[in-house]
């Protein structure tokens, strides 16, 4: 079974989580399931009040099954703002006991701040992880997962020795918006920590039981 954990469009025959914005929730249909969240990127043009009211009654959508992507970006503007939003929907993860899916880029710190402030039962799947190995293990010690896509190929960034050094039990992967699939990606996870891919698609599967529990909504039909 491959698990995608984050995606932005949909493919047929694999399990996956697609992202939402919540100008999007029309799209949401009831063989499929979902991540809904206000991107970083988006705070400084968006109508906030509308998208937070948006974001907050289709958390609650059983097709639903993260907070996400939400996030903190220092190369986007209004990162006070940002922090404002990330926090109102992390509260509302919590509320409704879903994982959340975290969007972050050099702003490490302060989302370990926040962390260590909130001290959250909720899962907390930092997609997309481009961090240091530092920051990889501190963020699992915190209980956070870290979800990795097609920037296991590129072997001049230091992503490939980070996803070969953390434990499986802390990993995920996704597909994101590249044009690499899953599957690809799961095999070339399997390559780098030199094990089968049936071993790591059996980690990510418990993984993904930890985080989801009876929420996720497994089935057959979708793996």
């Amino acid at each position: 079974m491959y698990i995608n954990i984050h995606t932005h469009q949909a493919h047929e025959g694999d399990f996956e989580i697609i992202n939402l914005f919540p100008e999007e929730v029309g799209m949401i249909v009831a063989e499929r399931y979902y991540s809904v969240g206000i991107h970083p990127w988006d705070v400084a043009t968006a109508d906030i009040e509308i998208q937070m009211k948006i974001t907050d009654a289709f958390a609650t959508h059983p097709n639903v099954l993260a907070v996400g992507e939400i996030g903190l970006d220092k190369m986007k503007p209004e990162f006070e703002l940002q922090k404002e939003v990330f926090e109102a929907q992390f509260e509302i993860a919590e509320r409704l006991g879903k994982p959340i899916i975290v969007h972050c880029v050099k702003a490490y710190s302060e989302l370990q701040e926040i962390l260590n402030r909130k001290q959250t039962q909720i899962p907390v799947i930092v997609h997309r992880f481009s961090g240091n190995k530092t920051i990889a293990e501190q963020l699992i010690r915190f209980g956070c997962y870290l979800s990795f896509g097609h920037e296991l190929f590129n072997v001049r960034t230091k992503t490939p020795g980070i996803y070969k050094a953390i434990p499986l039990d802390r990993i995920f992967h996704e597909s994101d918006d590249a044009k690499i699939g899953i599957r690809e990606i799961y095999a070339e996870g399997a390559r780098i920590r030199g094990i089968r891919e049936e071993e790591l698609q059996a980690g990510i599967l418990i993984n993904y039981g930890r985080c989801f529990g009876n929420n996720g909504q497994l089935t057959i039909d979708n793996g």
